[in-house]
C-alpha cells in the first residue's frame, strides 16, 4: 500500500510457512512488484500504480521474521531505491504501521458479515472487503 493506492490481497494459503524465500518470491516479487509498475491511472485503488514516482517512496516492513531475514533485505536492498533496513526500523511505531489501521477496516467488515462457517466465504468476504476500501481513506 502506499498513502494512495493499494495492493492486490496476498492470501496466504493455509499451511505455508511465510520464510524469507516465500516472502520474496510471492509477496515482494509478485504481489508488490506488480503494485508499484501498474500503468493504469484511473480505476479502482486495485488498478492504479501504488506509486508515481519510484524515487519518491521508502520502502517499509515491520519486524516479521521473514522480512527481517537477511535474504529479504538483500532483495530490497537490489530492487528498491530506498527502504528501511532492519536496523533503522523503529521498535514499536503504530503510526508507522497504517497498514493496521486498513486491518481494522477489513475486520469491521468481516464482522458486519456475521457468523462465517466455511473458509472460502471468509476469504471471499475479506478479498470484497478489501477491494472496497476508498482511496481518501
Amino acid at each position: 500500500m502506499s498513502h494512495q493506492e493499494l495492493s492486490e490481497l496476498h492470501i496466504i494459503p493455509h499451511g505455508q510457512s511465510i520464510n524469507s524465500a516465500y516472502y520474496i518470491n510471492q509477496i515482494l516479487a509478485k504481489t508488490c512488484m506488480e503494485a508499484v509498475y501498474r500503468c493504469r491511472n484511473n480505476g479502482s485503488v486495485l488498478e492504479r500504480p501504488v506509486l508515481e514516482n519510484m524515487s519518491e517512496f521508502i520502502f517499509m516492513q515491520d519486524g516479521a521474521l521473514a522480512h527481517m531475514a537477511n535474504a529479504t533485505q538483500k532483495w530490497c536492498q537490489d530492487h528498491l531505491n530506498a527502504f528501511w533496513r532492519k536496523i533503522e526500523w523503529p521498535g514499536n511505531s503504530p503510526d508507522l504501521n497504517p497498514i493496521e489501521n486498513l486491518w481494522g477496516i477489513v475486520k469491521e467488515k468481516v464482522n458486519e458479515e456475521g457468523q462465517i462457517t466455511r473458509s472460502a466465504q471468509l476469504m471471499e468476504t475479506v478479498k470484497s472487503a478489501w477491494r472496497d476500501i476508498s482511496p481518501s481513506i
